[in-house]
């Protein structure tokens, strides 16, 4: 879920469902007609989408990684989306603050602050790039 500025009511690191779900929709339609190389070599991940998971899925036995485009037609817009996995099933909402007025079971779980290479390389190049 989203407020009016389409930024995710969950914690630090998440983004709102309905832009994860656009975005993953842009993956499938795009690697279902495109005849362009994929040439995403990795992804730079901030550790807060990691300390964000644990945090408010404590009882997650599992972490799955979705592939989504921002840009339907643009495959250096993809990015990876994390959603927490309990009992084999995606959390996509979760209440996560504290406080009970600010709480809501429609606060988003999907995550994503990810960042792909290139260019957002190891500047050491790394041979894990080569």
């Amino acid at each position: 879920m989203s407020n009016l500025h389409n930024e995710s009511t969950g914690p630090e690191g998440t983004i709102p469902v309905d832009e994860a779900i656009a975005m993953t929709q842009n993956w499938r339609a795009y690697i279902g007609t495109s005849k362009e190389r994929f040439s995403a070599q990795s992804y730079l991940i901030p550790i807060i989408d990691f300390k964000n998971i644990l945090k408010y899925n404590p009882d997650a036995e599992n972490v799955r990684a979705y592939i989504g485009l921002e840009n339907v037609n643009d495959p250096m817009s993809s990015k990876l989306i994390f959603v927490p996995i309990v009992d084999g099933k995606d959390v996509i909402y979760k209440s996560t603050s504290e406080n009970p007025e600010l709480s809501s079971e429609t606060d988003s779980n999907i995550y994503d602050v990810t960042k792909v290479c290139p260019p957002f390389c190891d500047v050491n190049d790394s041979p894990l790039n080569q």
